[in-house]
């Protein structure tokens, strides 16, 4: 699982090669919205997102413990698919504080991500 609090951490993920180019800039975009909307006048690579309202990357079937961990704060779940290849956004909700959480289909264990999948539909 990889946390991501600063836009470092967003160019960290640019170098992992597996990952899509469309998921990482999705996951960009999400990042530079908060910039926009909660920055105090700090520059972009001084802006950090707080500890409990960030965005994590999924990478590893044990990372979905997290999920169980706090199922029941799940506030949606939506599953996008681009150029043939889905990825899930879920939205937790803590305190009147939101993470998101992506992860590309396949990261999971099948019968989980079509769980997901049936919460949106």
């Amino acid at each position: 699982m990889k946390r991501i609090q600063r836009m470092k951490d967003v160019h960290v993920l640019k170098t992992r090669k597996h990952l899509p180019s469309f998921y990482v800039e999705e996951i960009e975009n999400q990042f530079l919205m908060w910039y926009e909307a909660e920055n105090e006048g700090e520059s972009l690579k001084e802006f950090s997102l707080l500890n409990h309202s960030c965005i994590y990357h999924f990478d590893k079937e044990e990372d979905m413990q997290m999920l169980v961990d706090y199922i029941g704060d799940v506030e949606y779940v939506e599953v996008e698919n681009v150029a043939g290849k889905k990825y899930f956004r879920i939205g937790l909700m803590q305190d009147h504080h939101i993470s998101i959480i992506y992860f590309l289909e396949g990261t999971l264990p099948r019968k989980t991500e079509r769980w997901l999948t049936n919460k949106i539909l």
